[in-house]
């Protein structure tokens, strides 16, 4: 059993439906898009794991409230959507099937109405009436532990009621287990035995003796003793402390904070793996990512999907572009922050209709850098690094910066573009997306004849899959030649000065006389086999604002169109 789907009605900034993957579901999105809300959902909908001291309660902020702060509305609902119930699961959570889903589906469904006085009343449904309601055996088939993004790991691991590996050796050692009466025998002895030696008893006389001293022999007498530990079970477990190091164990205070969350996080898997009351254990996690370091990143978001499945779920929420791209682009659902006129919502790019070989070519390609374009508020595609250098100066030249809108610049590193275009649309990624690339067309004198002859097909293809959130832009050429052809050949010729002087200085004079184009033309072979380093120049130069540059009206138009 799995939580496939949240549907959310009147709850702080969300609305719609939440995708969730199964066994492992990522949440990508900008700050307050949603991410931490969804997490808050599940926690009202289900059971904590730690009993009832870990239950959240809906409060006066968990309404809807508009931009300036009203409330808008009195009821929020809270539905969770549940796929894969086995036979056993179902009779047990009979109340809550909903054959609307299909087979093996449930829904568990939570409506709060604030009253006029100001209290919350809760009531909770099942399956597809709108009236069924639910006992609580079936509420508590679904148990999560939730680990927040401000946590502190030493301090859950550390001796005291509250820490966490009491639960890990309780579900261990359950009462009556040989175990737990092991562990509270060997205590007991230990305690005779510590009790014996000649210090501990020479401290208990001593105290004795001065308490007796000041209480008298009559009704305030009192009786003192000296004990090592309570031979209690559960009070046994509370003095327990994890330790850790790279090659000796410490206390975890002497610890990096960022392993001591690795240990943490390993000591709540295997406590949830060892609850076997629930049939659905979740792991809600915030910020999975906090102190640690890329490869550690990538490493725990393997692991976490190796780990999930058997009855284990987890939902971790992050805008680490590390973690995103560890993760499987199926695992993803990307928040998308809301506006004053709309709520945030939510959407998966697995349902988006890619198949399995643009999946396949997005879960190759979404590196760290890529990834970024998840939490965007827009997109530029280009197609090298010369466009990855050149274009945020050109950027800022256009005065649109692109990190001040949210916009993330992405290589595709060549001209597949398509996986990436399948990405955005009005039901996929909202956000507006630029597509630079080059016309292309046949050189002079060539055999190859395109329709229109001033851009090839792949060129023209391009064109065709613009929409109302993409736009297609395309140099006349390619971008260098571009450049020099708005009139700027002086400045590209000075950036070409340092690499290659000779020639440099040969341009500066013979291209004088010479029509843009025709510049153009010179230019674009001069720096053919040296064009990284030549961007790197170029951009140093434009960035320095006394120097006049012209932006190309197709690239001035994609950035303009990506931040409106």
């Amino acid at each position: 059993m799995f939580v496939r789907a949240l549907v959310v009605t009147g709850f702080r900034n969300l609305e719609g439906c939440i995708p969730l993957c199964e066994p492992l579901a990522v949440l990508l999105g900008e700050n307050s898009s949603g991410k931490s809300s969804v997490i808050d959902a599940l926690r009202l909908l289900f059971t904590p794991e730690t009993g009832p001291r870990g239950r959240k309660w809906i409060t006066e902020q968990d309404f809807r409230h508009d931009p300036a702060g009203v409330r808008t509305t009195d009821v929020l609902e809270l539905e969770a959507q549940l796929t894969g119930l086995t036979s056993q699961e179902q009779a047990r959570m009979v109340t809550c099937l909903a054959p609307s889903l299909g087979a093996g589906c449930a829904r568990l469904r939570l409506r709060a109405t604030r009253r006029a006085t100001g209290r919350v009343d809760v009531e909770w449904f099942g399956g597809d009436s709108q009236h069924a309601e639910v006992e609580a055996w079936a509420r508590e088939a679904v148990v999560f532990t939730y680990l927040p993004a401000l946590r502190d790991a030493a301090a859950d691991l550390r001796p005291g009621r509250d820490n966490r590996l009491v639960g890990l050796l309780a579900a261990l050692a359950p009462v009556g287990h040989d175990d737990r009466v092991e562990i509270e025998r060997i205590t007991a002895e230990a305690n005779v035995a510590l009790s014996q030696v000649g210090a501990v008893v020479e401290a208990r006389t001593s105290i004795q003796r001065r308490l007796g001293g000041m209480t008298g022999s009559g009704g305030f007498t009192q009786q003192t003793d000296l004990a090592f530990a309570d031979p209690r079970f559960d009070r046994i477990v509370a003095t327990l402390r994890a330790l850790a190091g790279p090659s000796v164990p410490l206390e975890l205070a002497e610890n990096g904070l960022g392993y001591n969350n690795l240990i943490y996080i390993a000591v709540v898997l295997a406590a949830l793996a060892d609850n076997r009351d629930a049939a659905l254990r979740l792991l809600l996690v915030e910020e999975p990512e906090a102190h640690l370091h890329p490869q550690l990143q990538d490493l725990l978001m393997r692991y976490l999907e190796s780990e999930s499945g058997n009855g284990t779920q987890v939902v971790l929420s992050s805008h680490s572009p590390n973690l995103a791209s560890a993760a499987r682009v199926e695992r993803v659902t990307v928040m998308i922050a809301g506006t004053e006129d709309s709520p945030s919502s939510a959407r998966a790019p697995r349902e988006f209709g890619l198949g399995p070989r643009e999946l396949g070519h997005l879960r190759r390609f979404l590196d760290a850098t890529k990834s970024s374009l998840l939490f965007a508020r827009g997109v530029i595609l280009v197609e090298g690094v010369a466009e990855q250098l050149l274009l945020p100066v050109l950027a800022d030249r256009s005065g649109r910066p692109l990190p001040r809108h949210g916009v993330a610049m992405i290589n595709v590193g060549g001209i597949a573009f398509a996986p990436f275009i399948g990405l955005f649309g009005p039901d996929r990624l909202p956000c507006r997306c630029a597509v630079l690339s080059d016309a292309d067309p046949p050189a002079a004198g060539s055999d190859i004849a395109e329709d229109p002859p001033d851009r090839s097909a792949r060129a023209s293809a391009l064109l065709g899959m613009q929409s109302d959130t993409l736009q297609v832009r395309l140099a006349r050429r390619t971008l260098e030649w571009d450049l020099a052809a708005a009139g700027n050949w002086k400045v590209l010729v000075t950036a070409l000065l340092p690499i290659k002087p000779r020639v440099a200085a040969r341009l500066a004079t013979e291209l004088a006389p010479l029509g843009d184009e025709e510049r153009a033309d010179r230019i674009l072979v001069a720096i053919s086999d040296v064009k990284g380093r030549f961007a790197q120049e170029l951009a140093a130069i434009i960035e320095i604002p006394d120097v006049e540059f012209v932006v190309p009206p197709y690239i001035r138009e994609a950035v303009e169109w990506v931040t409106p």
